[in-house]
């Protein structure tokens, strides 16, 4: 059974069980209500009561009046048993009578008893002599009592039923087809989704579903829609990782093959100098092997980490001092600022923490040009401690900078590996500042360059 199937069911059933109460509640109160009026504005009513109010009279009260009652209460016109007209024997119109307190004095139906309550004394027929009320006449009405009421009455309730039925009739058909039209503008949405669904299952993720409105349905439709964007996202981000994988890959294993085949073409002799090319392509491979495992770690949250206290002042003077050499002889000047503000500790993986400067010096050592400066400070902020790497060198642009951070980017995509690295070591950095539980970015740097920062919570 389907979604529309079942909504319309529902709908039916809750139409048909709510139409059908209605009716027959109404149908019941108005017929009694109805049966009631007609039987106590009767002549055969008034004429009841006339014989009542005459025996008061005469007794002076309303003692001895439940043996007498049956001789009071009129006979209704119709056929009696004999089939001749004037007398009826119905028996289904009874009669209680109950004096000026409201206590039941006399009843056809039984033994007297009991008091008439203030609904019962308002749907009675008060009797009374000289204006005061000596008591009053109440008839029991049978849901049968059809041979009570006259023709005219009888034909009244028949009309009432019908009218009753057409009308709960119209009434649920009208519902049912108001409730198809809103099942179907509910299930209409559904089954979009659910085809567009079937067709990115099929690897087409650029399909998208039209949000119509703005109830929770648009609004699914609005979070699916973002949801097949992060999956095409993902998936063009994994067709180019695993494109720059190989590319990365190959030019190593292209120089590994060349210098072993020579060697086994005896094209060279195995000497140092010989074996030391190949050498280097498999420390670059291991280079590039961990750095994906250390990014793969990252990103299942599996990524270890050592915490301890650390003075990242004394952290960041060290990697500056490994580097010092080399950025001399590239002639890159690095001043780091000397404050006399104390720095908060920080919770930190000293080992971790390491590999992150030494992807942002090994950066400025790869792309600054010589004769620049990076200017490195250290400051207390927002309850941890920041660390800038400011530098005045040709920066890139800022609709770059977005960019920086992802795996193999590249500003210049044809760049080789030895001069541009692998486009990891920002990704790396990236992934141990949030494992800390920091945050890293890039800014331009006021007047030209590239400043580096991350922020890292004290302990």
């Amino acid at each position: 059974m389907s979604l529309f199937q079942k909504g319309l069911l529902a709908f039916g059933a809750v139409i048909v069980v709510a139409v059908s109460t209605v009716a027959v509640i109404a149908g019941y109160s108005s017929e009694t209500a109805f049966r009631r009026y007609a039987t106590l504005y009767s002549g055969r009513t008034a004429m009841t009561a006339e014989a009542l109010i005459t025996y008061y009279e005469a007794q002076g009260s309303w003692a001895g009046l439940q043996e007498a009652l049956p001789q009071l209460v009129l006979p209704g016109r119709g056929r009696g048993r004999g089939g001749s007209e004037g007398t009826s024997t119905d028996q289904t119109l009874a009669y209680r009578v109950a004096d000026a307190q409201r206590t039941v004095v006399a009843s056809s139906t039984g033994t007297p008893g009991g008091t008439f309550t203030s609904a019962e004394v308002a749907a009675a027929l008060p009797l009374t002599i000289e204006d005061s009320v000596i008591g009053y006449l109440a008839p029991e009405l049978h849901w049968s009592a059809t041979s009570a009421l006259d023709e005219p009455a009888n034909a009244y309730l028949t009309r009432l039923r019908w009218a009753l039925a057409l009308g709960g009739g119209a009434a649920a058909i009208t519902a049912l087809l108001i409730a198809g039209v809103l099942t179907r503008g509910i299930v209409s949405p559904v089954r979009s989704l659910t085809q567009t669904a079937e067709v990115i299952a099929q690897g087409k993720f650029d399909t998208r579903v039209d949000v119509r409105g703005k109830d929770e349905i648009a609004r699914l439709a609005v979070t699916f829609n973002l949801m097949a964007s992060s999956l095409e996202q993902a998936e063009a981000a994994r067709r180019a990782q695993t494109a720059d994988i190989a590319h990365e890959l190959r030019n190593p294993l292209a120089v590994l093959q060349s210098s072993l085949e020579a060697l086994a073409d005896q094209v060279y002799e195995p000497t140092p100098d010989n074996i030391e090319p190949a050498l280097d392509q498999v420390r670059t491979l291991n280079r590039l092997v961990e750095d994906l495992r250390t990014l793969a770690l990252a990103d299942a949250g599996q990524l270890r980490l050592d915490p301890q206290l650390l003075d990242l002042r004394t952290a960041v003077a060290r990697v500056v001092e490994a580097h010092r050499d080399a950025l001399t002889e590239k002639q890159i000047g690095v001043i780091v600022s000397q404050s006399d503000t104390t720095l908060p500790p920080v919770l930190a993986d000293y080992v971790r923490l390491t590999q992150v400067l030494n992807n942002i010096l090994g950066n400025a050592l790869r792309y600054l040009p010589g004769g620049t400066t990076m200017h490195v400070t250290l400051e207390a902020r927002d309850g941890g401690v920041v660390a800038c790497f400011a530098d005045n060198g040709p920066g890139i642009p800022e609709s770059d900078l977005p960019r920086l951070f992802d795996r193999f980017w590249r500003r210049e995509p044809s760049r080789s590996r030895d001069s541009g690295g692998s486009g990891l070591g920002l990704a790396i950095a990236q992934q141990i500042i949030e494992a800390h539980g920091g945050r890293i970015g890039a800014n331009p740097t006021p007047g030209g360059g590239l400043t580096l920062s991350f922020w890292l919570p004290a302990a």
